[in-house]
């Protein structure tokens, strides 16, 4: 749920910074590419992660934290736009990877085919348009992050609920309630 909103956050920021500049592009896609890495390595240190998805994710987050640092460092947005299609690209493949591999082992992952797919489209508008202004490319990675941002967050509310639908099912079970004071008793 963190990344989802980290990608609102730069989704919000892409849609209300209205003359942005090199250096607003720079950093805040600098800033939200090392934050995303830093949750996509969140995968990897999970201990119900199967062993097999963690050198991929080590790879996809890793990749993506050494863009979001060269970002800082870019002074065009051809190169702003070359970093983070870089970063997409590589996500979206190890994504993809895990969705079509690991799915069945990892109730997290039957999620990465859209993040897969939305990561690969994104790096490809940001290839093909290189040549657009700061605002330009600030809003077509921003466009990408609200798609990102809306499908993690419904997709982690729906893991919580998954998580908490077994919790109430034992109450129910063992003869307690999974709604205290709705039985009478309180």
């Amino acid at each position: 749920m963190l990344r989802g909103l980290t990608a609102a956050i730069y989704a919000l920021l892409s849609i209300f910074w209205v003359g942005a500049d090199e250096k607003v592009l720079s950093y805040s896609t600098a800033a939200f590419l090392v934050v995303t890495g830093v949750f996509m390595w969140q995968y990897v240190t999970v201990d119900s992660a199967p062993e097999k998805s963690r050198g991929p994710y080590a790879l996809g987050a890793g990749l993506m934290l050494m863009a979001g640092i060269a970002t800082i460092f870019a002074t065009t947005t051809m190169w702003i736009g070359l970093l983070a299609a870089f970063a997409f690209l590589v996500t979206g493949l190890v994504e993809l990877y895990v969705f079509f591999t690991l799915r069945a082992q990892f109730p997290p992952f039957r999620n990465q085919l859209v993040t897969g797919v939305v990561g690969l489209i994104l790096a490809a508008a940001t290839i093909f348009g290189f040549n657009m202004d700061a605002h330009a490319m600030f809003g077509v990675i921003g466009g990408g992050a609200i798609v990102l941002a809306v499908f993690v967050l419904i997709a982690g509310f729906g893991h919580r609920h998954e998580m908490k639908a077994p919790e109430a099912a034992d109450g129910l079970e063992t003869g307690g309630t999974s709604n205290p004071g709705t039985d009478g008793t309180s």
